[in-house]
């Protein structure tokens, strides 16, 4: 198939803009084909189709990392974020191409308005204010946790099930900052300014709070991605299998911990 010839793990190895062009690529093309073939669904199913294609190329990158992971061992080299480097680059530049992608659909075609009818009504059911007592704190880290967790549970039953979610976040950011953007038109400003200006403004806003909790999205998802692969790889109680298992949880307690800060970042500020 020619996706998976493309998208292929050491051909994008060292090669960042590859893995953010063909995130952006692929997501213009699952949105268009979401529009005219199932418009009805087509809020998720471009979610979907994203997460189709993506999901082989960061399996393959999983079992490739868990061979890093074995090789170091040998080495005794004990970082556990030395040895996902490859991994965190790669998720985080597709999340970064699939919003970009999403952004600009939103904005500059809105005939894809349906597209993103699901997104919008999620961003709006969100517009309540900030974060302004504890209760409404704790409440946020229970409801991220959730999240969390079942990022962390399908990267371990499915391998790169998580992409999913990432996918869907991307989503819900991208038609916000495509909100933003349009805004600044209502306002009177050309396209071009008003979506270098809305995106940039939009960032800002979230930035704070929404970059660890992301971040510990990525980590959860790392994490149950490489003991999907070392389940099904290595025997269980064996050295290997204990070492990336610790990998697994201290990966998992990291991402719990910027999902608490994200949560008091956005009630303090």
């Amino acid at each position: 198939m020619v996706l998976e010839a493309v998208l292929v793990p050491r051909n994008v190895k060292n090669r960042p803009l590859k893995i953010l062009t063909l995130s952006f690529i692929y997501s213009m093309v699952a949105i268009s084909f979401s529009h005219h073939l199932f418009p009805a669904q087509s809020s998720m199913l471009a979610v979907a189709l994203i997460t189709i294609i993506f999901i082989p190329f960061f399996q393959k990158l999983f079992e490739q990392d868990e061979v890093s992971e074995i090789l170091s061992l040998k080495k005794l080299k004990d970082n556990v974020f030395v040895r996902h480097e490859a991994t965190v680059k790669a998720f985080s530049l597709f999340f970064i191409g699939t919003t970009l992608a999403i952004t600009v659909s939103y904005y500059f075609f809105p005939q894809y308005d349906g597209v993103f009818a699901l997104q919008t009504s999620t961003l709006q059911s969100f517009a309540t204010g900030r974060v302004t007592d504890f209760g409404t704190m704790m409440m946020l880290i229970a409801n991220n946790t959730q999240v969390m967790l079942l990022m962390f549970i399908l990267s371990t039953i499915f391998g790169a099930g998580a992409v999913l979610i990432l996918a869907w976040n991307a989503s819900v950011i991208g038609v916000y900052l495509g909100m933003i953007a349009r805004a600044f038109t209502s306002a009177g400003a050309d396209s071009a300014t008003a979506f270098f200006y809305g995106v940039q403004s939009g960032l800002f806003s979230i930035v704070l709070h929404g970059v660890p909790e992301i971040l510990a999205y990525f980590i959860a998802g790392i994490a149950g991605g490489i003991l999907s692969v070392g389940i099904a790889r290595e025997n269980v109680g064996s050295f290997r299998f204990k070492k990336i298992f610790a990998d697994s949880l201290k990966l998992l307690v990291l991402a719990q911990v910027l999902i608490i800060s994200a949560a008091w970042l956005e009630a303090v500020f």
